[in-house]
């Protein structure tokens, strides 16, 4: 997504489903916000996972991006979504670092 995102560009996500846990498997696949921060913030490289499937968590890998990485820039729960993910979808904007 990275190398697709123009230098000026937004990356908009609708993040779903963030309520399934890791070993239930897919699709769709479990994708809570710390999964979409561990891999956008340094595109291509290794992301470490938990022996529970979950993500982990590194605040200090998503607070140091990559120069390819993306940041996020906004974050929130939408107003409107299908059913399914009524209080637990959450919509991201990502731009470059530079």
């Amino acid at each position: 997504m990275s190398a697709l995102l123009g230098p000026s560009g937004n990356l908009i996500c609708l993040e779903f489903p963030t309520y399934k846990d890791p070993a239930s498997g897919g699709p769709p696949w479990a994708l809570p916000p710390p999964v979409y921060e561990q891999l956008l913030c340094r595109p291509g490289e290794e992301v470490t996972y938990g022996e529970d499937g979950h993500v982990v968590d590194d605040r200090e890998r998503v607070n140091k991006p990559s120069e390819a990485g993306l940041v996020r820039v906004d974050h929130w729960m939408p107003e409107r979504t299908h059913e399914i993910g009524k209080g637990t979808d959450w919509v991201s904007i990502w731009r470059h670092t530079q």
